[in-house]
């Protein structure tokens, strides 16, 4: 399992239906869009312990903003913003006038 790609692990995961799975957790989590995908797949919901990867990257910190939290994500916005075209889709979607 340590030699799995970050795709390979949350592939392993959904496709044998499983819940959580803490060893693949670890490896899912250093790729953003996987994260997210868990998150939304698998969690159901906020997976605290990727956030800090996630945000890292502006689509995927709107993506998970609007998908999983589906609100503002005061955290991520400074990097969001750094990216004109996914914070213009934040702000429209979360209605921000600036």
């Amino acid at each position: 399992m340590n030699n799995m790609t970050p795709e390979e692990a949350y592939n392993f995961v959904v496709n044998l239906g499983l819940s959580r799975d803490q060893r693949s957790e670890k490896i899912i989590m250093k790729d953003p869009m996987r994260a997210c995908l868990y998150a939304n797949g698998v969690i159901k919901g906020r997976w605290p312990e990727a956030e800090l990867v996630i945000m890292k990257y502006p689509y995927c910190a709107y993506w998970y903003a609007r998908n999983i939290i589906k609100g503002r994500w005061p955290e991520a916005e400074p990097l969001i913003m750094k990216h004109s075209r996914w914070w213009g889709r934040y702000k429209m979607h979360f209605n921000i006038d600036e």
